[in-house]
């Protein structure tokens, strides 16, 4: 998407901008990956051995709510995250995506991976850092 924003001149909106939107009660999704928010889908690579699959989905965040994972496939996997939050870096690049940052994201129902555009890491920071006070 930033590719079509440089294309036609459209500025993409600066990350302040994103938490001051959401502070104002402007709902805001986050695209993402993750492996383990809503269970880990298994494939097979082959000898009997499978691993779980990194799924693209989004994160939508709005004050007042829980923050909310879909996967991309559609609203069926939807998964509602509770806190307590704590969301903590993970080294490494995730693989295929250079201009994402891994996270392990800590809730009341365990502890899942997530990966989110590094561009967008201030406003997950926040939201994170906000519902859990």
């Amino acid at each position: 998407m930033d590719v079509l924003l440089r294309w036609t001149w459209i500025r993409r909106r600066s990350p302040a901008q994103d938490i001051e939107d959401f502070r104002n009660g402007q709902p805001l999704q986050v695209v993402g990956f993750t492996k383990s928010i809503g269970g880990a889908v298994m494939t097979s690579i082959g000898r009997g051995r499978k691993i779980a699959r990194l799924r693209s989905g989004f994160l939508r965040c709005a004050v007042g709510e829980m923050p909310v994972w879909t996967d991309r496939a559609g609203g069926k996997k939807s998964t509602t995250l509770r806190p307590p939050f704590a969301l903590k870096p993970v080294e490494g690049k995730v693989r295929a995506a250079p201009k994402f940052e891994r996270y392990d994201l800590s809730t009341a129902e365990g502890t899942y991976n997530l990966a989110v555009p590094k561009k967008d890491a201030d406003l997950v920071r926040y939201v994170f850092g906000q519902t859990g006070d």
